[in-house]
């Protein structure tokens, strides 16, 4: 494992918001107290992707110490927002969930471990495992479209990661700050985008279960979004055989010697 810098953070929690007012002041509170229960050194760093209402002011009315607000000027999609607060990150974890933090926070800590102390280079959420609580009830047509995403997901793409959307996942900190500038995918497209780059550099990659603690609203679209992210999907096998996923810093972290932790019990 590289060597980490004493005077970062142990956990950089990145939050994309767009339009979030309503419950982004609630939500951002919940995560802060929690990690300063925790005895994490952290940093919060909420990303305001361009939002049209009031979502950067209630940010900033939490004035909380750990936590900073990046605000870009206009909307530029999940993972352009993740991409700029990412870049920003000292973290020698980094964590991306959505707006809502809608996963139970105690997995925080357990994916900061699986990542520091246990060494893999990526600990993601996967709402198939046993285990996991998603309250969420999807309607007939949303409930085709996510199973035939999954589908394509898993056959074409992704190989054996059968939840590539999940809304919470974790990085060694040189992992996210090297792999987040290769991708060219800004909707949700860029979960599945991030897990092809990572397993075409032989990252090590560990799920664990999702619990649902808090269910917003969706803002996914089933037919117009399935069928948008299929195209973008489609050109991410293509990009990677014209080079454009390059990285040496990667290939060197794929690299390093491995061995294999006997399985834990999330």
């Amino acid at each position: 494992m590289s060597q980490v810098d004493r005077a970062a953070p142990d956990l950089s929690v990145v939050v994309p918001a767009y339009q979030a007012a309503e419950f982004i002041q609630a939500r951002l509170g919940a995560l802060c107290d929690f990690l300063e229960a925790s005895g994490l050194r952290y940093e919060v760093i909420a990303v305001d992707d361009g939002s049209h209402d009031d979502t950067a002011e209630r940010i900033r009315a939490l004035a909380r110490p750990q936590l900073r607000l990046l605000q870009r000027p206009q909307n530029g999609g999940k993972f352009a927002a993740l991409a700029s607060g990412m870049a920003e990150s000292r973290g020698a974890c980094c964590l991306f969930t959505d707006a809502d933090v809608p996963y139970h926070l105690s997995a925080l800590p357990q994916m900061v471990h699986l990542v520091l102390e246990r060494g893999f280079h990526l600990v993601i959420g996967d709402r198939t495992l046993p285990g996991s609580s998603y309250g969420e009830h999807l309607g007939p047509l949303r409930a085709l479209a996510t199973r035939l995403f999954t589908l394509f997901i898993r056959l074409f793409v992704t190989g054996g990661v059968p939840d590539t959307q999940c809304g919470i996942k974790a990085f060694r900190g040189d992992v996210a700050r090297n792999l987040f500038p290769l991708l060219r995918e800004r909707g949700f497209a860029g979960d599945v985008e991030l897990l092809y780059i990572a397993l075409k550099h032989n990252l090590t990659l560990r799920r664990l279960p999702a619990r649902l603690a808090y269910q917003g609203r969706s803002s996914v679209r089933p037919l117009r979004d399935g069928l948008s992210m299929l195209r973008a999907v489609l050109a991410i096998p293509g990009r990677y055989r014209a080079g454009a996923y390059a990285s040496p810093e990667l290939e060197a972290l794929g690299r390093e010697d491995y061995a294999q932790p006997e399985t834990e019990s999330a």
